[in-house]
């Protein structure tokens, strides 16, 4: 039987690389296809040049505040090819103020954990795997870093990943491709170690947490602070072994300066463990109700949530509030009634909708509008070996932004 298990496993992995590959290979065609389109040559009459010419100087001479307004509403994609027009558009583009508004209304998708490494003409090349949920549209984003292997963690646009062999971690942006190298964290038990991003705002930089039970079984937490003085890993006291050992959640929800983690004391007894990056205290929070398997923290209209089953077809989203001070309280928020078992996954950026996804490889888009959940992809290269959705894809925004970008977060 275990011998059994060990192959399905081995060939639903080689099933679900093979799929992937496929869709890649889909991908790169389109768009070689559409470039094909985009350099064929065209007649265009002397009047059709002019009224291009006329328009793009139009475009050219349009105000600052306008081009700000049309700015922050594009996709990342394109406020990055568009930051190369001229000098004007990259000085706005790259500007704090634009960085800022831009990252708060973009648009939110889902990343792929495992990392694509040889294209489908065997050329070695890594790319994101990131699927939109809005449209279920798959896209790969081509990497400069061939030995990439695997996303850990997703923040503001930025991912932090590992290399081939381990021999580092990488901290990125994949659209802008900004990159930087960082040391290794502890050795560990990798069943039982986290990673999280956090901006820290006294310090003004970014920050990576992280979680760890070393082989010897006792737990640890190490934080690195992303500057270009040092790059040390600095030892703090973490939680307790137990807790470490129980957490349901791996990939932290960052929110405020704090990321958080779901973890267990016991069957159906969920808690929250977090850390405030600032004081680099551990704490506990309770929840507002018994968890269930399919529990999960997520970030909510800029505030922690917490989805859970309130009943077998009922789904009941909390929000954690804040008086103002030191108390805070779980307030009941949206509910929604389903007719299939699904785990919740993320909310949309905008707030209009919840990602969801069912054993059966479906992913959904609940929309609070018109109360509709509908499929936005089936496909089943997720394969049966992965127990749990995070194992596969976590939320990831599309932003411009750099962890060299700190002024933008003190104007907050």
């Amino acid at each position: 039987m275990i011998s059994w298990k060990c192959t399905s496993q081995v060939e639903a992995l080689e099933d679900a690389e093979a799929k992937r590959r496929h869709l890649l290979a889909e991908f790169l065609q389109k768009k070689s296809a559409r470039r094909a389109v985009n350099r064929a040559p065209e007649k265009i009459s002397s009047q059709d040049s002019d009224t291009g010419v006329q328009n793009h100087q139009l475009i050219m001479k349009l105000p600052h505040d306008l081009l700000f307004k049309i700015f922050i509403l594009l996709p990342a994609e394109s406020l990055f090819m568009l930051q190369f027009v001229c000098k004007k558009w990259f000085n706005l583009i790259n500007s704090s103020v634009l960085i800022k508004h831009h990252s708060q209304q973009s648009e939110t998708v889902l990343i792929c954990h495992n990392m694509t490494l040889l294209g489908p003409e065997n050329n070695l090349k890594s790319y994101f795997h990131v699927l939109d949920p809005d449209r279920g549209d798959h896209n790969f984003i081509e990497s400069n870093i061939v030995d990439l292997v695997d996303v850990i963690t997703s923040y503001d646009g930025l991912v932090l990943a590992t290399v081939e062999n381990k021999k580092s971690l990488i901290l990125m942006n994949p659209l802008t491709r900004k990159k930087t190298f960082l040391p290794l964290g502890t050795l560990s038990d990798f069943r039982f170690e986290s990673y999280g991003i956090v901006f820290c705002n006294d310090s003004s930089l970014y920050k990576v947490v992280h979680l760890f039970c070393e082989r010897q079984g006792a737990s640890g937490c190490e934080i690195l602070s992303i500057n270009a003085t040092t790059r040390e890993w600095t030892r703090i006291e973490g939680p307790s072994s137990d807790s470490l050992r129980r957490i349901r959640q791996t990939n932290p929800v960052s929110i405020g300066g704090s990321l958080y983690w779901l973890s267990k004391r016991r069957a159906r007894d969920y808690f929250v463990i977090s850390i405030n990056v600032e004081n680099e205290k551990f704490i506990t929070k309770s929840l507002p109700t018994s968890g269930a398997r399919s529990s999960r923290l997520m970030e909510i209209g800029g505030n922690l949530g917490f989805v859970s089953f309130e009943e077998v077809d009922k789904l009941q989203a909390w929000i954690l509030m804040s008086d103002g001070g030191l108390e805070e309280h779980w307030e009941r928020s949206f509910s929604i009634i389903v007719d299939v078992h699904v785990v919740p996954i993320c909310c949309s950026r905008n707030g209009k909708g919840m990602v969801l996804e069912s054993p059966r490889n479906c992913i959904y888009v609940y929309e609070f509008d018109n109360d509709e959940m509908r499929v936005v992809d089936s496909e089943d290269y997720i394969g049966l070996w992965f127990k749990r959705f995070e194992k596969l894809y976590i939320p990831h925004r599309n932003t411009i932004l750099s962890w060299e970008d700190h002024d933008y977060q003190l104007q907050e």
